[in-house]
């Protein structure tokens, strides 16, 4: 059994730059998530190889030379509640086929913030989610130990999520 568990923590902590699948996820968020995902079946992983091919190939690296910083686009661990215990966050697919921007150059899709609430067991409750319509460049990000999701090169889409309880509030940023 601890060869076993040895093999699944070596599989899913190989990645640890990227999200391409839910294997690049920590283990017990990838624990979390599929059993999530098992109950409801609505809801997809995104691939953070979305982004380059609807934005064309670098356009996912361009965003991470913006951030200054490691980015995972659609996936983000931190303890976003301040109970200090390990939170993180997701975004989900929706089976919604996606709709062409007014503008025409674009995708809008059905998409879902989720978030996760770690415990003093180690196990994961979704504690809050959002429906969001947005194209494929969009993002969970943590500044000034605020998560927040955004849409890159856009502030139309912005939101904070500020923990209230067992859940989340959104807010929106002042504009300047």
């Amino acid at each position: 059994m601890k060869l076993l568990s040895i093999i699944f923590i070596l599989a899913f902590g190989l990645s640890a730059f990227g999200q391409k699948t839910v294997a690049d996820l920590q283990p017990s968020h990838a624990i979390a998530l599929e059993k999530f995902l098992s109950a409801n079946k609505s809801f997809g992983f995104m691939s953070e190889n979305f982004i380059d091919k609807n934005f064309g190939e670098k356009y996912l690296a361009d965003m991470r030379k913006y951030f200054k910083k490691p980015l995972k686009p659609y996936y983000i661990v931190g303890d976003f509640n301040k109970d200090k215990i390990t939170d993180f966050a997701l975004i989900l697919t929706r089976e919604i086929p996606p709709k062409k921007a007014e503008d025409g150059d674009y995708f809008i899709y059905s998409l879902t913030v989720a978030i996760f609430n770690g415990s003093k067991k180690g196990t994961f409750t979704k504690a809050f989610s959002k429906n969001v319509e947005v194209p494929l460049n969009c993002f969970l990000n943590v500044e000034s130990k605020q998560l927040y999701f955004g849409v890159f090169e856009t502030d139309a889409d912005t939101m904070i999520f500020t923990p209230v309880g067992k859940g989340y509030i959104i807010e929106f940023p002042e504009e300047g």
